[in-house]
């Protein structure tokens, strides 16, 4: 067990350094994801996390593209592609497999059964809500926007709610919006009209890094039951 915290702490110290550090060099940045990607999919992977890292490039990178052509937010980096920073796709697979990893870590900590298991996963669905409650109502998006967030939430209320996906969108909550804020903090981007003026950063933040976590872990997991 501790071996495989050592192990996630790792990954994450070293994405964290590859795009803090070596920011204003995009090829090294794009070598370094590499090899944490290599190392990733080489060392101890579950058979699906392969296609969360394939679905994480290919979903989150022209997403972004499409969010800075609409200026929700623009880069500060050399050598921009359509926006972008050439290692959009490496970081995107790599942090989405992290989080699953991450999340077979801490599923494995907590006890099997008992009455604590399910007081643990009651209020993280419950503190999950009133987050998504509290973002709809404090959000200022046009109504195709809200249409969006509560597809996505009404679907993950019916649909994608076992502990597994709790665990999913609270690990890329917490962590995609913390390396955010950090790299906002730096000067690496900013948004245009972000809600928390003072922060830098929008009250979706974090419904938005825990909704594609969990996307990205749905379709991994549902694209292997097909194939199997």
């Amino acid at each position: 067990m501790i071996t495989h915290w050592m192990f996630c702490a790792g990954i994450g110290g070293a994405l964290f350094a590859s795009v803090v550090l070596t920011w204003n060099w995009p090829w090294l940045t794009t070598l370094l994801l590499l090899v944490t990607l290599y190392v990733q999919s080489r060392f101890d992977p579950h058979p699906n996390d392969r296609r969360a890292m394939l679905a994480a490039a290919l979903l989150g990178t022209p997403a972004e593209a499409v969010s800075v052509h609409l200026g929700e937010w623009t880069y500060h980096a050399p050598n921009l592609i359509l926006g972008l920073p050439i290692w959009i796709p490496l970081i995107w697979a790599n942090l989405f497999a992290l989080y699953r990893r991450l999340g077979r870590v801490i599923r494995t900590a907590i006890p099997d059964s008992g009455s604590g298991r399910d007081l643990f996963f009651h209020l993280l669905a419950l503190l999950v809500a009133l987050y998504a409650f509290a973002t709809l109502a404090l959000m200022h998006k046009t109504p195709l926007v809200y249409l969006l967030y509560a597809g996505f939430l009404i679907t993950m209320a019916g649909y994608w709610r076992e502990e597994q996906d709790l665990l999913h969108f609270v690990i890329g909550a917490l962590l995609g919006t913390l390396g955010e804020y950090t790299c906002v903090q730096l000067g690496y981007w900013h948004y245009y009209n972000p809600y928390f003026q003072s922060l830098g950063v929008d009250i979706t933040l974090a419904m938005d890094w825990g909704l594609s976590t969990v996307i990205i872990h749905r379709i991994a997991e549902n694209r292997h039951r097909g194939a199997t």
